[in-house]
C-alpha cells in the first residue's frame, strides 16, 4: 500500500445524512440513483461507478449550467435542452472522506482551487480523479467536497463500495425541467450590484 493510501486511511472519515439532489436527463429517471461509469471530476469512463449528489438546489442548478450551457458559444441554443429531472433523495452514509476542511484537503493533496476549477482544467480533474481512485481502492464509501459552483457541497458516492443499507432513497416527486431554471449566478450578480455602496 502506498504512503498516499495510508495517509487517506489514517485521516479518518465522517458520516453524512440529509436531503441531496441531482439532475439527470428524463430518460434516466429510473436509474437516477444508481452509480454510473462516466467522465467527471472524480471518475473516468473506464473507472468505477459514481453517484454525484449536491446541495443546495441552487448549486445543482449552477452545475447544470456549467456543463450544459457554459461550454456552448450561443447560450440560447443550450437552453433548448432535452427534458431533465431534478431528483431528490435521503442520504444516510458512513465512511466518507471529508474535503470540506483544510486538514482533509491537505491529507488528500488537493487545494480549494483544484476542487472548484473550471470544467476545462485537465490538471485539476486528473488530481481529483487520482484521489478518488485511491479512496475507492481502500474501501471508502465516498467523499464530500466544496462544490465547484462555490454555492454548496458535492457528495460523491462509490456505489460499488456502498452497503445496501446506505443506498440513497428517493424522496418525493421529481421536478421536471423542460428548460433549465433561472441561473442563480445571474441573480447573485444582480444582488451584488444593488448592494454596492455609493461611491460619493
Amino acid at each position: 500500500m502506498t504512503s498516499y493510501a495510508n495517509t487517506i486511511i489514517q485521516h479518518g472519515t465522517v458520516d453524512i445524512d440529509g436531503v441531496w439532489q441531482r439532475h439527470v436527463p428524463a430518460r434516466f429517471r429510473d436509474t437516477a440513483l444508481e452509480g454510473r461509469v462516466a467522465p467527471s471530476r472524480w471518475g473516468t469512463g473506464h473507472s468505477f461507478p459514481l453517484l454525484h449528489l449536491g446541495q443546495p438546489r441552487e448549486s445543482v442548478i449552477v452545475e447544470a449550467y456549467r456543463h450544459i450551457v457554459d461550454p456552448v458559444d450561443d447560450p440560447r441554443l443550450a437552453t433548448q435542452i432535452v427534458p431533465r429531472r431534478l431528483v431528490t433523495c435521503s442520504v444516510d452514509v458512513t465512511n466518507i472522506f471529508d474535503l470540506r476542511s483544510s486538514a482533509g484537503r491537505v491529507a488528500a493533496g488537493l487545494t480549494i482551487e483544484t476542487l472548484t476549477s473550471s470544467t476545462e482544467d485537465r490538471d485539476a480533474y486528473a488530481q481529483c480523479r487520482q484521489a478518488a481512485a485511491v479512496m475507492h481502492q481502500v474501501g471508502l464509501h465516498g467523499l464530500i467536497a466544496p462544490a465547484a459552483t462555490r454555492l454548496g457541497f458535492s457528495l460523491v458516492l462509490f456505489t460499488a463500495n456502498l452497503p445496501d443499507a446506505e443506498r440513497p432513497a428517493r424522496r418525493g416527486e421529481d421536478e421536471l425541467w423542460d428548460q433549465l431554471p433561472a441561473d442563480p449566478r445571474q441573480q447573485a450578480r444582480r444582488l451584488n450590484v444593488v448592494a454596492d455602496p455609493p461611491t460619493d
